[in-house]
């Protein structure tokens, strides 16, 4: 039902139908003494046109569009007033084009004799109904947007498979990878506290074991057992009291802590913690892949990739990691961080003695800092504490975290929000990379506080950390690599000048199952250099090359590279209040707490986001564009009512509504809660987020609310909402579509499990709302001209209604 301000209320009671509508109301029974369901339409679908019907609502509508109330009203669709709409929808009626169920409850009511307001509601209804399945207008679509690219975050348990992590992990590092990085070894191996150990160690070696320029008691041929055998004897007569020791693993079940099972070649631990046989990801410093095979640059580096992806999951907070390479003779040392990878380069062990050796006692030695471990939090017997500003005065506060974060990203290249409790439940405290082109988080909560937005958590602290220039500093980085693949600009987004071009492959994920920028100019950048690519072709790179053989132009969801890297912030953030994801709604630690109660509670904090929202947007003039299930937070806090409130949090990606882009190269988002105009390059508006949060609710319904459910009987084995995050953009634009049509709509609903039937009528009713199919078969799904209300209002109605019927207090 619309909402009727205070002002239609007056109008409507100051101008009384009384009589107008006596003529018409004996037609319009008739019409329902004798109407049966689908046999009523004028547009010949059904019976066929019924002239006298036709005339009955043609009288009704003139009779409405000439009384003085429809002249003072204002539509609730657009700027005209109410008699310009029904007029209309006069036009229409006459050209036979409408369908009676759409007048149905105007005309009982005027045949019950309702109120005036109630009629005067049921045509506000009338009006938005109709007027939302025939061609509407929509905003113009601007294509000035942050391109989008996409991470691997989407993908958890059982499908974290090699071949599907690769794929999507090439997509994200394929932009961002240097090697040949001037100052590398310098920078990590030279002029550190331990680099006279380390040279004396190489001095006594290469006395004992270099003749005629090689390494004698190096393994010729150098697989992967025997170089292991060499590093631990190595180890243990010149590394014996190092801060770091060399492990390996004999099997996938050596290895604990991440979602995937996986065996790695070489990594180091810190000395001290027990010496067994399993080890966890959370304790992995350095990772190294030994190889005796022809060298294939993607191949291995995309493995390292995977291991790095681990490491950064169960150690999110870490800033960066240390990898390396040893094929054969041949060694490249790499760094990752969140805003990729780059590398020493190669050299030969034998030709150069020196890197091999500094390298080796270097990952054994380096200590917390230089390993890229997490140096702001405190991490001892008592807990886990923070120390952060609390104002602009640099007042700081003490803070206790949980042990364990609630959010984190399962992604290299990408923000790496992670979230954490404090101990005390008091808030939140979070940690993110962002743009160095974005205003820091902190700046939008504290203009949203100014400008009395509801709904958004309470900034109680920050503390800027770091930055991907100030870690990468001393550095000089060349053109980005490029790898010898047919997709070196396959799509993931569209730019201004790219409007009309397809989408280029992104490798298609078959599998059976959700940010960000550009380098701060600095000194230390020193010139371009240009990067050397690899003359192999890894199976990887065929395959991807096979898929760009459509002869479409590949579109670059990056903007043209300039050779420089994204850089990013560090930051730590603390909010207020605390709570749980949204996610989590599906845990029920209360035996007490029923199945209906965790809905209930979904449905609440969805609502009350969503009214965030509308809040952030219209009175804090604010656009968040980063919806997901991690994004919305169920905190606990009892309202009036007695309801659990939701809250809105992380705008890393909001920005001020018209402040136009930002300058950083791209965004990362959860790809199975993008609106499909985002996915296809068009700018955000606040209806693209409206439709994230319709996804959240799909995706929430549909894949976590089985773990409600004590028994798991009719779980689909694969869902079709994994074509919602796997393939390639194109791709997943038209499965989006076609899930949003009304066949592809009801398949959704049927993943839903049993108890979950209550939330299907409200799916169906926010669909409608957001998507319909125009006259040409083609859905709509742009953001319509006129108040945002249009949009907000509807849904929230629509959440209200169905936690009232279905969850009475």
């Amino acid at each position: 039902m619309a909402k009727l301000s205070q002002n239609d209320l007056n109008i409507i009671a100051e101008h009384p139908l009384d009589t107008s509508l006596d003529q018409v109301r004996e037609l319009l029974r008739k019409i329902e003494q004798s109407y049966k369901p689908g046999s009523l339409s004028f547009d010949g679908v059904a019976d066929g046109p019924d002239l006298g019907h036709q005339e009955a609502i043609s009288k009704l509508l003139l009779a409405l569009m000439g009384h003085k109330v429809a002249f003072d009203l204002r539509s609730k669709i657009g700027n005209n007033d109410v008699a310009n709409e029904l007029s209309k929808l006069f036009g229409l009626v006459r050209s036979g084009r409408c369908n009676y169920e759409h007048y149905r409850a105007l005309s009982r009511l005027v045949v019950k004799k309702a109120s005036d307001v109630d009629i005067w509601n049921a045509v506000f209804d009338l009006i938005t109904t109709v007027f939302r399945t025939t061609p509407p207008t929509s905003i113009p679509p601007s294509f000035d947007g942050t391109p989008v690219t996409i991470s691997s975050s989407s993908f958890q348990g059982s499908e974290q498979t090699r071949q599907i992590i690769e794929s999507a992990m090439f997509y994200e590092i394929k932009r961002c990878t240097y090697r040949n990085v001037d100052g590398f070894f310098e920078k990590y191996f030279e002029g550190r506290r331990w680099s006279c150990k380390s040279k004396e160690i190489y001095n006594a070696v290469k006395k004992e074991q270099y003749r005629d320029e090689r390494w004698t008691d190096f393994p010729d041929p150098p697989d992967g057992d025997a170089v292991w055998k060499w590093l631990s004897r190595f180890q243990d007569n010149h590394l014996s009291d190092s801060p770091g020791v060399f492990y390996t693993t004999a099997s996938t079940s050596d290895l604990t802590g991440a979602d995937a099972r996986r065996q790695l070649d070489v990594f180091t631990k810190r000395r001290g913690i027990e010496n067994t046989e399993k080890h966890n990801w959370k304790d992995v410093r350095i990772i190294g892949e030994l190889k005796q095979s022809k060298w294939e640059l993607k191949k291995i580096l995309l493995q390292l990739a995977r291991y790095m992806r681990d490491a950064f999951t169960a150690q999110p907070t870490r800033r960066f990691i240390h990898g390396f390479f040893l094929h054969n003779t041949t060694m490249e040392l790499w760094v990752f961080d969140r805003s990729g990878p780059y590398s020493s380069g190669e050299f030969n062990i034998h030709e150069e003695p020196d890197k091999f050796i500094q390298a080796i006692t270097g990952y054994a030695l380096m200590d917390d800092e230089e390993l890229g471990l997490d140096t702001f939090t405190e991490i001892h017997n008592e807990g886990r504490f923070i120390t952060i500003s609390t104002d602009a005065t640099g007042k700081e506060k003490r803070m206790q975290l949980d042990e364990a974060p609630f959010v984190k990203q399962r992604a290299v290249v990408c923000r790496g929000t992670t979230c954490f409790r404090n101990i005390d439940q008091s808030g939140v405290v979070k940690f993110s990379w962002t743009s160095d082109k974005r205003p820091p988080e902190a700046d939008h909560l504290r203009l949203a506080q100014e400008k009395g937005v509801e709904g958004i958590a309470k900034l109680t602290g920050y503390q800027r950390i770091t930055s991907i220039s100030e870690l990468r500093s001393g550095l000089t980085f060349p053109s980005p690599h490029q790898f010898r693949s047919g997709t070196a600009s396959a799509s993931t987004s569209f730019s201004q000048t790219q409007q009309s071009q397809s989408f280029g492959p992104i490798q298609n994920l078959s599998i059976s199952r959700t940010s960000s920028k550009r380098k701060r100019p600095g000194d230390e950048q020193g010139s371009q250099k240009k990067s050397r690519s690899n003359s192999q072709k890894s199976k990887l790179n065929q395959q991807f090359e096979a898929t760009q053989q459509s002869g479409e132009p590949a579109v670059s969801l990056f903007e043209p590279d300039d050779g420089n890297y994204s850089n990013r912030v560090l930051g730590c953030l603390a909010i207020a209040p605390a709570g749980k994801a949204l996610s989590e709604f599906a845990q029920i630690p209360d035996p007490e707490k029923s199945v209906a109660s965790a809905i209930k509670e979904l449905l609440i904090a969805l609502r009350d986001a969503i009214n965030a929202h509308r809040s952030l947007y219209l009175k804090g003039n604010i656009l968040h564009r980063d919806i997901s299930e991690n994004n919305i937070i169920i905190t606990g806090t009892e309202k009036k009512d007695g309801n659990v409130a939701g809250m809105l949090i992380d705008l890393d990606l909001a920005k001020v509504a018209g402040s136009g882009r930002s300058g950083a190269r791209h965004q990362t988002g959860t790809m199975e809660f993008m609106a499909i105009e985002v996915l296809q390059g068009i700018d955000h508006t606040y209806r693209h987020d409206l439709e994230s949060f319709f996804y959240v609710l799909i995706w929430l319904c549909a894949r976590r609310g089985w773990d409600l459910c004590k028994n798991p009987e009719g779980r689909p084995a694969e869902s079709r909402l994994r074509n919602w995050y796997a393939g390639t953009f194109d791709q997943i634009v038209d499965a989006k579509e076609h899930h949003m049509g009304a066949d592809g709509f009801q398949k959704i609903l049927m993943e839903f499990p049993l108890a979950f039937n209550t939330v299907k009528t409200l799916c169906t009713e926010i669909r409608g709302i957001l998507f319909f199919l125009l006259e040409d078969g083609k859905l709509f799904k742009g953001t319509p001209p006129g108040p945002p209300e249009k949009l907000y209002d509807p849904i929230i109605e629509a959440f209200d209604s169905a936690i009232a019927d279905n969850f009475p207090r």
